[in-house]
């Protein structure tokens, strides 16, 4: 954790001290006079103590600017959780940026979502389909078309399980958040794959229908708002 990580975190707990919390009202006023001072000196603002995050490891091998399907699933979950988020190469991982408890769901469903592409993805290459290809480039064509429908089914069902509390505001907020602890980044365009085989891009979309999706890390119900505040 950073010295602003650590400041932040404090001036967080500072404004959670409060009468409701068992404080008494002098200790509550007290701790909320410390964490404006704080915030005026070191120029936070309220939505940046809000903003929480979590990370996920990422050891793809990037030599180009081309996407991956490992981003397609990572934006998508950034999307539906009203997070923002970052590829950190030099970190070795994937960052999230979003209002509490966005960001945990996010790094929770994306190793969710990678490890089921991973196994039916083993899985499909086992098949007679898969095996009668007998060029090494053709494989790769019917592995990539079997990921692209797998990943797209996964798409469309997180969109609708976060249907309810997807929110504009908030992602936007996170964006923000992610600039000011970021600086400059680089971004990166989804791009559309043209299929060859679409009887392995239609076995990867029914793959993507067996896979257990949930809104939270222990699987319970959605929050009301994700990262709206309230």
């Amino acid at each position: 954790m950073t010295p602003r990580e650590r400041l932040r975190a404090k001036i967080a707990a500072l404004q959670a001290k409060t009468a409701a919390a068992g404080c008494t009202e002098a200790e509550a006023m007290a701790a909320a006079a410390v964490a404006a001072r704080l915030m005026a000196e070191h120029a936070f603002d309220q939505a940046d103590i809000e903003m929480t995050e979590a990370t996920a490891p990422d050891s793809s091998t990037r030599t180009t600017n081309r996407t991956t399907w490992r981003d397609k699933v990572s934006g998508a979950i950034a999307l539906v959780t009203n997070c923002a988020w970052l590829i950190r190469t030099n970190d070795g991982d994937v960052l999230f940026v979003g209002r509490e408890p966005g960001p945990d769901i996010a790094a929770y469903l994306r190793d969710v979502c990678f490890r089921a592409v991973e196994r039916a993805l083993r899985e499909f290459k086992e098949t007679p389909f898969y095996q009668r290809r007998r060029k090494l480039s053709t494989r790769r064509q019917a592995a990539a078309d079997f990921v692209e429908g797998m990943v797209l089914r996964l798409t469309v069902r997180l969109l609708e399980l976060f249907r309810s509390v997807r929110d504009d505001d908030a992602r936007a907020a996170a964006k923000q958040a992610l600039a000011k602890r970021a600086g400059t980044t680089v971004s990166i365009t989804m791009k559309e794959r043209k299929e060859r085989y679409s009887a392995a891009g239609g076995a990867g979309w029914r793959a993507g229908a067996d896979v257990g999706l949930h809104h939270g890390v222990a699987g319970t119900a959605a929050p009301k708002q994700i990262g709206s505040g309230s």
